[in-house]
């Protein structure tokens, strides 16, 4: 997954290089309209798929069962593209083309079908499948954005190369899943859609409104502060996209792990699903802070050589995007617990609330620091009101607040304020730029091992492990023994 997401990132990189912000900004407004447009039209019921498979349903029914539903909802979705139609030029601002909305449109349906297969995949637990899909798919429209970038310089056409990522996510699910794993189709009965129904009816309200809220941040920067800004956001969401891919796949992996750990809800399961829930927060935010750490100190140097000079304004909206993503790591756990214990009818009333603060701090943000202002709503959605998701599940199966977490953003806030202080000292007493710059990352680092390893016992442990992570005769090992 880190590889499928260098690709994509690269790709980022590669269209900003050759076709500059306002090319990038018109993606940034297409990815956004195209995501609310289906995060409106579209209910949650991909999370009903996976953890239905992951609870031991028959794949083929489960399969069938989620093909079935996505055909009457894209039907639905597309009659209501084409009767809204004529009212297109009033939503799309003058310099963006019509046809990169249809494009990332299609693309996201293409998508949408395809997490399908890639959903089971996970319910499944079968790694190796799944990111066989993901990462030959993201080669495939890597290739596709380069050859476009030489020979045909055109946003539109950059547009297009996402259906063949889409395409191909597809058809490699399908032969991964008729083909290498043999599994057969099964006709949906009314019990697996009842089941479907049971877990995605609260995601009806949910769903859409978070999926709006990841689409619309992107229209209303290109709307309010222009093409330009809308570029300079898009680079720091892509970047803060590659570090919270060091959350995404093991959340979605807790899903799994605990809903098939909660199926039966027996004493043995609740304290197994405490100890996972304990290590994988534990081992995110070790592996995280040094990271996220890393990001915010060269952020200027990684935009600078990424995308040029051109690009610097992005540096202030990714520093909130930083502290964003390791707040999410920290707190973001505590939802899939609630979804997998089937109590996410817990979080209309929560959602409700939040999506009105959320268009308030928009509308009171964006207009007076364009990108920036939306980082900073991002982050108000990350806390607002974590406090009551950890409630529910001390309330519900007794995992709390899990207290290392304040250790953690001790030692971020030890490095940010160590590195700032030390490198504006360098820089004061004439010490070129990149030596201050490396020099204060250097004592950065220091203080804090001095502060994990004096105040976590598990920290020698957790090397280990994120050594063991970075082996290539260990993944080596793990794939031969997937594969075998």
């Amino acid at each position: 997954t880190w590889i499928a997401s260098a690709l994509g990132f690269l790709s980022t990189v590669l269209i900003a290089r050759r076709l500059g912000p306002e090319a990038v900004g018109t993606l940034c407004f297409g990815f956004g309209l195209a995501g609310g447009m289906a995060a409106a039209l579209l209910p949650g019921f991909a999370q009903a798929h996976t953890k239905r498979v992951a609870e031991g349903l028959d794949l083929g029914r489960c399969v069938s069962t989620m093909g079935v539903l996505q055909l009457v909802l894209h039907s639905a979705m597309a009659a209501l593209v084409i009767a809204a139609s004529p009212w297109w030029p009033l939503v799309i601002p003058e310099g963006v083309p019509p046809e990169v909305v249809l494009f990332l449109l299609i693309a996201q349906v293409l998508s949408n079908f395809a997490a399908i297969l890639t959903g089971a995949f996970l319910g499944r637990q079968w790694a190796l499948e799944y990111v066989s899909v993901l990462v030959a798919s993201k080669v495939l429209r890597f290739a596709a954005t380069v050859a476009v970038l030489i020979w045909v310089p055109d946003v539109r056409w950059v547009a297009m190369a996402y259906l063949v990522e889409g395409a191909a996510e597809l058809a490699l699910g399908a032969y991964v899943l008729y083909g290498r794993r043999g599994v057969a189709l099964c006709p949906p009965d009314r019990d697996t859609f009842r089941s479907y129904w049971t877990h995605a009816r609260p995601l009806l309200v949910t769903n859409p409104i978070g999926m709006f809220q990841d689409s619309i941040d992107r229209v209303l920067v290109a709307r309010w502060a222009g093409l330009a800004a809308a570029g300079y956001y898009q680079v720091a969401r892509a970047l803060w996209e590659v570090l919270g891919t060091l959350n995404a796949y093991p959340f979605q992996m807790l899903f799994t792990r605990l809903s098939q750990l909660f199926a039966s809800r027996r004493p043995g399961e609740d304290a197994e699903a405490r100890r996972v829930f304990a290590s994988l927060v534990d081992k995110l935010l070790f592996i995280g802070v040094p990271v996220a750490f890393g990001l915010w100190a060269l952020r200027e140097p990684a935009i600078m050589l990424l995308y040029g000079d051109r690009f610097l304004p992005a540096a202030a909206p990714l520093m909130i995007f930083v502290i964003a993503a390791l707040v999410q790591s920290a707190l973001n756990p505590y939802h899939y617990v609630i979804y997998a214990l089937d109590e996410h009818a817990r979080f209309i009333p929560v959602v409700l609330v939040r999506f009105v603060l959320y268009l308030a701090a928009m509308v009171a943000t964006v207009p007076l620091w364009a990108g920036t202002g939306a980082a900073l709503v991002r982050l108000l959605l990350v806390l607002f009101p974590a406090w009551v998701y950890v409630r529910w599940t001390r309330e519900l199966v007794g995992i709390g607040f899990q207290r290392r977490t304040l250790m953690y953003a001790a030692g971020f806030g030890v490095l940010v304020v160590v590195n700032e202080g030390t490198r504006a000292s360098l820089h004061a007493l004439g010490v070129s730029f990149p030596l201050s710059l490396l020099a204060a990352m250097v004592v950065a680092l220091a203080a804090y091992s001095g502060l994990l390893l004096s105040a976590h016992p598990g920290a020698v442990d957790n090397l280990k492990y994120s050594r063991d992570l970075l082996s290539p005769r260990r993944f080596a090992a793990f794939l031969k023994a997937d594969l075998s």
